[in-house]
């Protein structure tokens, strides 16, 4: 079965199952308030009656009372509490016949007929023995206690009848509720053991499917990291060996062809001159790029072993190693309380001399560079910034400047090689960091880069600017 198929097996089974458990459910709990409520019908029934019965009672034995009263006074007593027992009758049934519980097995017009005639006998009876005698209530009341003895009969008879089928009712219900519930637990429990096992092949064919996926393309990863391995291993050796190997051939170019100039000035005119002295150029221009190009080379063989380096003593041998373009252009070099770096102390001063001949190089004629070195403590790593006056680098070529042979004005504006600031950018990644520039036209170029610090626990972190 296709995954789709799978998948739509699933749901279909999920809707199915979460039906019948509905159907059920709704089903269990429609039949149970049927039986709660004929229960509870039959239960009210049983208990007005009794009420009702119980009421009657007292009255008889209030209406005895009032037979034997000694004394007027005593008469009216009983009288009293007799008429409030016959007011509470009156209240139960007219309860009885608002609340609707009689049904089929209460004839409650009848029952209604013999509670007035019992509440309209005995309240005269009251009448009776309060104004004339207790005997004559009492004759009253021998009179009607045919027709008291059918009410309470007739009253037992519905209590009677309630409670048998109270009693099936209860046991109705329970036996329903047992069954149904019982009923209810095995559909839930198939339900979730089909949902369980659905479930289960499902994720089961995904998981198979992604670790299968997963495996494949670890193995294609793998497969083209060695495939670009390999790859970079043999442009790298290609482009070391062609560039050593270019040296003496450019090297040769250009010794010739000074030894033409020198040698037969006197035989080649001016326009002859030109093209020796484009040709020394060029030559010149291809030597500056084969040694930038080899040094690009060999930046991933370059083992050098990482320490910590101080960047105030990188800057000092910066300085040195370009004091006579400082001393020709009459740059301005300044770099106070630079901080302590880890990293590799040759690639470190390559970098930092790339970007202040830069500086240096990118100038309005007749401007005196100024190239200011300053550091950002950025938690874990130092952010190196390298500030210049020069022309500056449009936005939109701010990521450009940094790819090999990028090159943004021509060799008479401005000599370079166009690999620069790539050897640079190799260096801060090597270096597990990040370069970047900021910058306007005109308002010169802020090189930034990020440069790990030492290990804490060198023994030379004790310094100030360490601290």
């Amino acid at each position: 079965m296709t995954l789709p198929g799978r998948i739509l097996a699933l749901v279909a089974g999920f809707v199915a199952m979460a039906l019948v458990v509905m159907v059920v459910g709704l089903t269990t709990i429609a039949d149970y308030n049927r039986m709660m409520a004929d229960y509870s019908r039959v239960s009210a029934n049983a208990y007005m009656g009794e009420r009702l019965n119980y009421l009657i009672s007292n009255a008889e034995m209030e209406s005895r009372g009032l037979y034997n009263a000694k004394s007027r006074v005593e008469a009216r007593t009983f009288a009293e509490r007799l008429n409030g027992n016959l007011d509470q009758i009156d209240s139960v049934m007219k309860h009885w016949r608002q609340a609707g519980t009689a049904g089929k097995d209460v004839n409650i017009g009848l029952l209604e007929a013999q509670t007035r005639g019992f509440i309209a006998e005995r309240r005269e009876l009251a009448r009776v023995g309060v104004e004339v005698s207790p005997q004559a209530a009492e004759r009253i009341g021998r009179n009607a206690r045919p027709m008291r003895m059918e009410f309470q009969d007739e009253i037992d008879r519905i209590v009677a009848r309630t409670r048998v089928k109270e009693i099936v009712a209860s046991r109705e219900a329970k036996r329903y509720s047992h069954e149904r519930v019982t009923g209810f637990f095995l559909v839930t429990l198939a339900w979730i053991s089909l949902t369980t096992l659905l479930s289960l092949w499902l994720v089961s064919h995904f998981i198979t499917r992604e670790i299968t996926r997963a495996r494949i393309a670890e193995d294609s990863r793998e497969k083209l990291l060695k495939e670009l391995m390999e790859s970079n291993t043999e442009l790298e050796r290609f482009a070391y060996v062609a560039s050593h190997d270019m040296q003496e051939p450019v090297r040769m170019v250009n010794i010739y062809s000074q030894m033409v100039a020198s040698d037969y000035a006197d035989k080649v005119d001016d326009r002859g001159r030109n093209y020796l002295n484009i040709i020394a150029a060029s030559a010149a221009r291809m030597h500056l790029m084969v040694q930038d190009l080899l040094r690009y080379s060999r930046l991933r063989s370059e083992r050098g072993e990482e320490s910590p380096i101080d960047l105030e003593e990188q800057l000092k041998f910066v300085r040195a190693n370009l004091g006579q373009r400082l001393a020709d252009t009459g740059a301005i070099v300044t770099g106070d309380g630079l901080p302590r770096v880890f990293g590799n102390p040759v690639q470190i001063q390559r970098l930092l001399e790339n970007l202040i001949s830069n500086g240096i190089k990118y100038q309005l004629p007749g401007q005196i560079p100024e190239i200011t070195v300053t550091a950002e403590d950025q938690g874990a790593r130092w952010q190196i910034n390298v500030q210049d006056n020069g022309i500056g680098v449009e936005v939109e070529f701010a990521a450009q400047i940094f790819e090999p042979f990028r090159r943004l004005y021509t060799w008479d504006q401005y000599q370079g090689t166009g690999l620069g600031l790539t050897i640079c950018r190799k260096i801060v990644e090597r270096h597990g960091g990040t370069i970047w520039v900021e910058s306007e036209p005109g308002k010169g170029a802020r090189f930034c880069f990020t440069l790990a610090k030492p290990p804490v626990d060198a023994a030379w972190l004790k310094s100030p600017m360490a601290a």
